[in-house]
């Protein structure tokens, strides 16, 4: 009887450490990311969770490109967009393909990756990489980043790479670009809750309201930034002036009644949009961006 009890009380513990193992394993598993799809909507919301209850965190354009993580269900896909990851309604995605052009830029998050001449581990590796090497991703093929590298293009599992922004290209250095992009994309993430929020002439604060230069002040603040209160001030002393070919996510759009001097500011959003504390009537909101004053870098 005891010898029937140890045996039983072994098999018992065998079992329990083949599920830790099993649980392990699952916990340590990689998402490989699906491939890619086309918005098909003027505005997508990209949410912290896969329903609309879920907090909005981005806002993405029609006809963008994004990463498709994964198909959560069949209404709701995670997906990644310059580095942001969030859920998107599956209704508002097309052309959802295995392989996919698409330019950004990223960094790898393992050590002793390998970049192969083709989408599998079957394929010639051209260069081992480690952890924080900068990337340019060119497309995705059956969950695989190309890429290009000092090495040449090649690809890498889509698992070891983290998208961090949008539309760069290769350098042999690209970390200070790649943070500035980072950080004016988490400005304009930041400054997208506000939405909806009260145009309140000389106030500055979510619990008040914001006027245009107010909404500003306050997002910028909100990183240790500390700018003029005016915008014509801020367009005059605040940051340095880029083209609309160089708009990143966190510059600020001036806009100007009598053509000499900044009257109204936004936050650029990207694809062509900004976010501003528009009128008493219509209050924060996204707007899309055509014909401006000037734009200036603040990071």
């Amino acid at each position: 009887m005891k010898m029937f009890k140890k045996l039983i009380c072994t098999a018992l513990v065998l079992v329990m450490l083949l599920c830790a193992a099993s649980m392990t394993a699952f916990a340590d598993e990689r998402i490989i990311a699906w491939g890619a799809a086309t918005v098909d909507a003027s505005a997508l919301n990209i949410r912290s969770g896969p329903g609309t209850d879920y907090d909005r965190v981005g806002v993405i354009s029609d006809g963008t490109v994004v990463v498709v993580i994964e198909k959560t269900n069949n209404d709701w896909y995670l997906i990644n967009y310059l580095g942001l990851k969030g859920y998107v309604s599956s209704e508002y995605l097309k052309n959802q393909v295995k392989a996919e052009n698409f330019k950004a830029s990223g960094v790898v998050n393992g050590n002793s990756v390998r970049m192969r001449s083709g989408p599998s581990t079957s394929k010639k590796a051209m260069a081992s990489y480690n952890k924080g090497a900068s990337v340019s991703v060119l497309g995705i093929n059956n969950g695989w980043y190309k890429i290009a590298t000092a090495a040449g293009t090649g690809y890498m599992r889509s698992d070891y790479i983290d998208i961090t922004s949008g539309g760069a290209t290769y350098t042999t250095d690209t970390r200070d670009a790649t943070a500035n992009y980072s950080l004016g994309q988490q400005i304009a993430n930041f400054a997208l809750q506000f939405e909806g929020y009260r145009y309140v002439y000389g106030e500055e604060s979510p619990a008040k309201g914001f006027d245009c230069s107010g909404l500003v002040y306050y997002v910028y603040g909100q990183f240790g930034y500390k700018l003029e209160r005016r915008a014509s001030l801020q367009c005059k002393n605040n940051g340095r002036y880029v083209s609309r070919s160089e708009l990143q996510p966190g510059d600020l759009i001036f806009f100007t009644q009598n053509g000499s001097t900044a009257s109204h500011v936004g936050i650029y959003i990207g694809n062509d949009h900004y976010i501003h504390a528009s009128t008493a009537k219509t209050g924060v909101k996204i707007s899309e961006l055509k014909e401006y004053f000037c734009a200036k870098r603040i990071i």
